[in-house]
């Protein structure tokens, strides 16, 4: 028991050659190969080539003009683009924490406590791919 003979053999080859004829083989065993390949560069860490993405440009642009308890911001449109990401921090350099995506080429910040200054940037969005950020700005806020 646990030992197949002969016989079982050939009774799979049987059920194999029932259900899939004599030539769908080739190509059963064909994909069989291509899964074990597949399965072989999963496991090892091997990545498969894929094609470069295209690069995503940054806005460019980018100004903050101070309000009453808002910043507005607006920067110039890059073609291709379906998406901007605005981003803010409290401090100079980052981090970012996105605040908003938008298809515009300006954002309101509102709801901002006076006498505070922000710190923007902005990237932009195509086809999954985004872009660095732009250069950052600040303002404060009135």
């Amino acid at each position: 028991m646990g030992e197949f003979s002969i016989f079982h053999w050939l009774v799979v080859l049987a059920i194999i050659l029932i259900f899939f004829g004599g030539r769908r083989i080739p190509e059963v065993m064909k994909g069989l190969g291509e899964g074990i390949r597949s399965f072989k560069e999963g496991v090892s860490g091997a990545e498969k080539a894929q094609a470069p993405s295209t690069a995503v440009a940054a806005p460019s642009g980018l100004t903050a003009k101070s309000g009453s308890g808002q910043v507005a911001l607006n920067w110039g449109a890059v073609a291709g683009v379906t998406t901007y990401n605005v981003k803010r921090s409290g401090t100079s350099g980052g981090p970012y924490a996105r605040i908003a995506s938008t298809s515009a080429t300006s954002y309101a910040d509102e709801g901002l406590a006076g006498g505070t200054t922000f710190y923007y940037v902005v990237s932009s969005t195509a086809a999954s791919t985004e872009s660095g950020n732009s250069v950052e700005v600040s303002a404060t806020a009135a």
